[in-house]
């Protein structure tokens, strides 16, 4: 984007008008701001990083730092096996400079652009147009509304970006949209904009779907440890500080009074820190490490120059996925030369960061890249990728099977459907890890207290672990039974989860890259979310037909206590004319869509609200949210 067109951009943002400009040659086009409110309705995987930046003279370190490091290797990751996006949109901005537009704060918008695919060499081959981050450097500042800038930035993203195939519309080529936004500032917040507030922030990326990141200036340590802390989320309630409860903390042997303990407040928080562990024998110089502390969160950072920074950022991202984080050692690192600790910055900050824009749900694993998934209801299927496909058939199934899960415990999860009228449900699930079966069936009869379920084939014996992993049961009805399988002694925060509902069971992963990254089966690819069939490479996208590849054949364990018609070479039952006896049916419904859609509201994800209603008018049971 040119200066006349920016500057034209920056005059509207002030003017309060829906556009933005892009340069053709000659010709400049007003392009429409996006409709944050509108949802993406094409088929790309899309994401977008945008970057506020303090103009001010100080800040040519860490400029330096997103321009070489940080913009090349988020390009590189979001586009990798990995992640597999197809559309990675940068968008930049400066604030505190003194040239900036009148009457904006100190804002300006430097423009938007694509990251390049494959590219090789520096930002400016990583980005379709590299001035989006040429930043300026002003020897004197006209004060840092960090706050303004980040809604200003927010406001400012346009419809539609051009990269090197073109003009990408946001809402037309895009169906997964996820955003991040990255602060970066050595100065605590001057109050240029009173409008700007916390909670205005905090609604900006709360109510259009980002997760802010700040780089500023605040130091971190830990006491009695050696490792570079670089970062720090504090995703809890700020209530929870409020109520620390008294525990025992370090003793000494005293030779007159004996052994002494200190008492210490503990606080039910979880700290999660980043670290670079430069130091460490192992050579691994990025790593994210989740703490249980019993210090409150400001032990951990005090302000680099005695200004207000953890007051003004700690609570931008108080109880969201977002992190603060430490200008101080990426500035340290690049003015002594220190390619090791840049390095080390760069590989936790942007593996983090990634897996953040990418992660779907409540991902808090800590093996990126992190996925959620899940089968439940008639079934709905929802792969690595989070895409829903449905398959109807009644059999035995392979959900999901890894043989190197656990260091070659392995691990296989077969489900058992069957067919009423025409729609069906999933009736057992039975998970094998090592040597060790759990097998959990649905129980229709809502005056049955008993759980029905299966360890090693015995009815109801030990639960309490599946190999070395612990397993939960709660109950909050006769009908509504959770099981929790904790993956976290081998993979923290992961779990499998199976929920009952009445008849209906629903299987849930929550897990990364280590535990399920080569897994197979009905979830699809780990990576890309491709349907393949059994020869790991055919793309089956007929769900019928995907079922049959995934019958459970006689090579595989037997997992179930007992055998059930049919089982291959019998192939799976399928209902008949499922769709015109589906649309048929659905029309006699007692219940409306109206009430079946007032009964799924809660549920945030719309394709889950969508298998909702439809599970409701199936069922002709308003309460079938609780499958969910």
């Amino acid at each position: 984007m040119n200066s006349k067109a920016t500057l034209f951009l920056a005059a509207s943002l002030v003017a309060g008008t829906a556009s933005a400009a892009l340069d053709f040659g000659d010709v400049e086009e007003v392009v429409p701001k996006y409709d944050y409110s509108t949802a993406p309705t094409g088929n790309a995987r899309c994401a977008l990083v945008s970057i506020a930046m303090d103009e001010s003279g100080s800040m040519q370190t860490e400029q330096q730092f997103m321009q070489e490091y940080a913009i090349p290797r988020m390009t590189n990751l979001l586009y990798s096996q990995e992640y597999q996006y197809d559309h990675v949109f940068f968008c930049s901005f400066g604030f505190g400079y003194l040239n900036a537009p009148a009457g904006n704060f100190g804002f300006r918008e430097l423009g938007c652009t694509v990251g390049v695919k494959g590219f090789s060499g520096g930002y400016a081959n990583a980005l379709h147009d590299s001035s989006v981050a040429d930043w300026q450097n002003a020897k004197s500042g006209d004060g840092e509304d960090s706050y303004n800038a980040i809604i200003a930035g927010v406001d400012a993203l346009p419809e539609s970006i051009v990269g090197t195939s073109g003009v990408i519309n946001i809402n037309q080529d895009c169906g997964v949209f996820n955003k991040n936004f990255i602060l970066v500032t050595d100065e605590d917040r001057d109050n240029l904009n009173p409008a700007a507030t916390i909670q205005t922030v905090r609604a900006a990326m709360a109510n259009n779907g980002y997760i802010l990141n700040e780089v500023v200036n605040v130091d971190m340590a830990i006491p009695d440890t050696e490792e570079t802390i670089i970062g720090l989320r504090v995703n809890y309630p700020e209530s929870n500080l409020n109520n620390p409860t008294t525990a025992e903390g370090d003793c000494v042997d005293d030779p007159f009074f004996g052994r002494v303990c200190k008492e210490v407040e503990v606080y039910d928080i979880s700290n999660e820190w980043f670290s670079t562990n430069v130091h460490r024998e192992s050579g691994h110089s990025g790593a994210w490490t989740t703490q249980l502390t019993d210090i409150p969160p400001d032990g951990f950072y005090a302000d680099g120059y005695n200004g207000n920074s953890p007051q003004h950022y700690v609570p931008l991202i108080q109880e969201t996925r977002g992190a603060i984080w430490s200008i101080r050692p990426v500035r340290q690192a690049l003015r002594d030369l220190d390619q090791v600790a840049i390095e080390a910055f760069a590989e936790a900050f942007i593996d983090i960061k990634v897996n953040e824009i990418d992660c779907v749900g409540t991902c808090v694993c800590l093996n990126p890249p992190c996925r959620t998934t899940e089968v439940n209801g008639d079934p709905h299927i929802t792969t690595w990728r989070n895409e829903h496909y449905e398959y109807h058939g009644q059999c035995d199934l392979v959900m999901l099977k890894n043989p190197s899960f656990a260091d070659g415990m392995g691990i296989d999860v077969q489900i058992r459907t069957k067919i009423v009228r025409f729609w069906s449900y999933i009736k057992n699930v039975a998970i094998r890890i090592g040597n060790d079966i759990i097998e959990i069936e649905g129980n229709g009869d809502m005056e049955d207290p008993e759980a029905k379920y299966w360890v090693n084939y015995e009815y109801q014996g030990d639960l309490d672990r599946i190999a070395e992993f612990p397993v939960t049961h709660e109950a909050s009805t006769n009908y509504k039974r959770i099981f929790k399988i904790d993956l976290g002694s081998k993979y923290p925060g992961e779990f499998i989860k199976i929920q009952v509902y009445k008849e209906f069971v629903a299987v849930k992963f929550s897990g990364g890259s280590t535990a399920f990254g080569t897994s197979v089966g009905l979830l699809g690819d780990y990576y890309s979310g491709k349907t393949l069939a059994r020869d790991g490479e055919t793309v089956l996208n007929d769900f019928a037909e995907l079922g049959h590849e995934w019958q459970v054949l006689p090579s595989e364990p037997k997992l179930f206590h007992a055998m059930e018609h049919p089982q291959f070479p019998e192939k799976c039952l399928e209902p008949e004319d499922p769709r015109g006896e589906r649309r048929r049916r659905l029309a006699e419904s007692g219940i409306t869509i109206e009430q079946a859609e007032e009964a799924c509201k809660t549920l945030n994800d719309p394709l889950s609200r969508k298998d909702c209603v439809y599970d409701v008018l199936a069922t002709q049971d308003l309460d079938m949210i609780g499958a969910f």
